[in-house]
């Protein structure tokens, strides 16, 4: 994130607080203009030039809360975090409702006030790409229906596109989950043939006694159970594309009558003599080393040949830098949808943990576990609450640091202290002994490391610095 990108409007009526927090910004790269009460904020930000608002909550002529709606009103989506002093919990609670993205409390700690800056802003950022990426989605298939900017899945579209200007068969290689579908609708309806059907069929998913049928047809009392003449997969492809799946747990015995379908564009029916021409491009795909599998004699080589004209090679997630949070952003919109949910985004070590896991299944257990989450979560924005203890557990493994700044103490003068208040301070004192070690604080505490980090942050717990 460029820091100097935009300026940073900050509102308050305190000339030494406008002062320091001004000055903590520029130190940070940040550009910023200021205003010292409600009306001049208004006209700040009619310049257009704001990227994100400091919104102190007590004004001299407006209040936080109707600025905080107006400036919503003026620039929708515009992340707005608040400047509250401590007797100001509930006014803080009306702004997130609000819309209001973060707080932070006076007095102002520079690196809490610059960390949660800059937390609002790839928020923002990452809004924007998703809801891009969602108008990009509703134009229809094609390229736009594979989400991703790392340089890995762009090169592999690159090629994909190249492969959809031409009719030759399309190998997609890869690990299970990593789109290969997705791939082969979009390479179909780039294409000339996008007018035609798309069948697709998972080889792998088909009974063997039945795979032959199923892809050539039959005739009416071929077999026992034959009571009429069927089109196989390959006739109802005609004049378009078939996706054959896991083409490596085709048997041996097909893959000779495909071989020959694929020279001879002629499909013959089983219990039938007669050829019937069909104009059919193929697209197969497989999770299997299959030059591998053409060595051991498992797969036939003339057909792998013929495969094989245009190999591409789907990366897997872990390989795609920070697709992993764009991609669980879009389906976390797409599931909130679905169920009925609104969420405001992740949250920061929501997002760490995300990055740091190493997504064996790829982009369908990432579908899986954003759609658990959109189900479980019961605040404003995704947790690690409800993520998968393998997920969560991934944060051993990060290199982030925890954000810096002392978390506040109990007080209190009432005999009996809320349960959750003692956890928190038995929680807070394995972790300092431990130095902050999850993994050794955990072991102590008799608790698992992903519920150890869930408590981390459902109690705001931060690292002193």
């Amino acid at each position: 994130m460029d820091a100097s990108e935009g300026k940073i409007l900050i509102v308050d009526d305190d000339p030494l607080i406008l002062k320091i927090i001004e000055k903590c910004l520029n130190k940070a790269g940040f550009q910023t203009m200021t205003a010292s009460d409600g009306r001049k904020g208004e006209k700040q930000l009619a310049t257009g030039l704001a990227r994100a608002v400091l919104l102190d909550l007590n004004l001299p002529d407006i209040s936080g809360k109707i600025l905080l709606e107006r400036f919503q009103r003026e620039q929708p989506g515009l992340p707005i975090v608040v400047v509250t002093t401590t007797g100001d919990v509930k006014d803080v609670v009306e702004c997130m409702r609000l819309g209001a993205v973060d707080y932070v409390q006076k007095p102002v700690e520079p690196t809490r006030l610059v960390t949660t800056l800059k937390n609002a802003l790839t928020q923002a950022a990452l809004r924007t790409r998703v809801e891009s990426l969602v108008r990009e989605l509703r134009q229809g298939e094609g390229f736009s229906a594979i989400i991703g900017e790392s340089s890995a899945i762009r090169e592999q579209v690159g090629l994909m596109s190249r492969a959809a200007s031409s009719d030759i068969s399309v190998l997609l290689l890869g690990e299970s989950g990593t789109g290969k579908e997705v791939a082969a609708r979009a390479i179909h309806a780039e294409s000339a043939r996008r007018s035609g059907p798309f069948v697709a069929v998972n080889c792998g998913a088909i009974p063997e006694t039945l795979m032959e049928s199923e892809l050539f047809g039959h005739e009416k009392g071929a077999f026992t159970g034959a009571t009429k003449a069927r089109r196989g997969l390959f006739e109802q492809a005609d004049q378009g594309t078939i996706f054959l799946d896991e083409i490596g747990e085709l048997r041996v015995d097909l893959q000779v009558r495909l071989l020959r379908v694929l020279q001879d564009k002629v499909v013959t029916r089983v219990g039938d003599t007669r050829g019937r021409v069909t104009d059919v491009r193929v697209i197969a795909a497989t999770n299997r080393d299959i030059k591998a599998e053409v060595e051991n004699k498992n797969f036939r080589q003339d057909l792998y040949y013929r495969l094989a004209v245009f190999p591409i090679e789907l990366p897997p997630l872990r390989d795609r830098d920070d697709d992993v949070t764009l991609l669980a952003s879009v389906f976390i919109r797409d599931f909130a949808a679905r169920h009925g949910r609104t969420f405001g985004g992740l949250s920061a070590r929501a997002r760490r943990a995300l990055k740091a896991y190493s997504w064996p299944g790829n982009i369908r257990e990432l579908k899986n576990v954003t759609e658990r989450a959109v189900l479980l979560e019961d605040g404003r924005e995704i947790t690690l609450a409800s993520l998968s203890d393998e997920v969560v557990c991934a944060l051993d493994g990060s290199s982030e640091p925890i954000a810096p700044g002392a978390p506040p103490t109990i007080e209190t003068k009432e005999d009996v202290v809320p349960l959750a208040d003692i956890e928190r301070q038995v929680i807070e004192r394995a972790l300092e002994l431990t130095g902050w070690s999850v993994q050794e604080a955990a072991k102590r505490l008799g608790i698992g490391r992903a519920t150890l980090y869930r408590r981390i942050e459902q109690y705001g717990l931060k690292q002193s610095s």
